[in-house]
């Protein structure tokens, strides 16, 4: 009987995705990823059944290594630092939509959400946990006040749309440079600012417009 260890586990998530990025969702092959790790294929298959539960993990585990932090100071949110804790969620966010595995992911579940369930599965392991989380957070910041009384989940949807505004773009340009961390920290900062003064509760005073540092990228 062979043992599964965690070791072993992690490596084929190496392996596979470096498959996925060289390949694309539906080129990547099984084969492709024993023949590069070494072992049969019942060794991999001990371990994902299938070709899509291993992009899945692989997905899956990217976004942990990027956004589980984060996400975890969201959760604590209890009120007062609304828009510091916001801002230091959207550069992470930013960071990780912008980095190669990231856009390459999106790219290879939009080329095959047409014609199989990937696109679903996909949403479910990502961004639906990150939206769940959001949109608790908002639950938080409406009921004490600190936001306009909307839909949380709504609210963690339109944030979530605008950290992206200005980067989704890259999911169709084949080889753009990433952004600096300045210009992430700039892009971030902008999308805080137009959230938090589209959903300020009544009567609040506006928010003081950004720096210039801040509006130029």
């Amino acid at each position: 009987m062979k043992v599964r260890t965690e070791a072993r586990r992690e490596a084929i998530l190496e392996v596979a995705s470096q498959v996925f990025l060289e390949f694309g969702y539906e080129r990547a092959s099984m084969a492709e990823i024993v023949k590069r790790i070494g072992g049969s294929k019942s060794t991999i298959y001990g371990y994902f059944a299938s070709k899509e539960e291993l992009f899945l993990a692989v997905t899956e585990a990217a976004g942990d290594r990027h956004m589980a932090t984060a996400l975890a100071e969201i959760a604590e949110y209890r009120g007062g630092d609304l828009e510091a804790r916001l801002t230091r969620f959207a550069e992470k966010l930013t960071a990780f939509l912008t980095s190669d595995e990231s856009v390459s992911a999106h790219r290879m579940v939009l080329g095959a959400a047409g014609h199989s369930d990937i696109g679903r599965m996909f949403y479910e392991v990502g961004p639906q946990r990150g939206m769940a989380v959001m949109t608790e957070m908002f639950r938080q910041a409406v009921e004490l006040g600190e936001l306009r009384r909307e839909d949380p989940g709504l609210l963690a949807q339109y944030f979530g749309a605008l950290v992206n505004a200005e980067h989704y773009h890259r999911w169709f340009h084949r080889d753009l440079p990433p952004p600096s961390r300045p210009q992430i920290k700039r892009a971030a900062r902008r999308a805080v600012d137009v959230f938090l003064r589209a959903y300020a509760p009544a009567g609040a005073p506006p928010a003081p417009p950004a720096s210039k540092d801040a509006r130029s990228s």
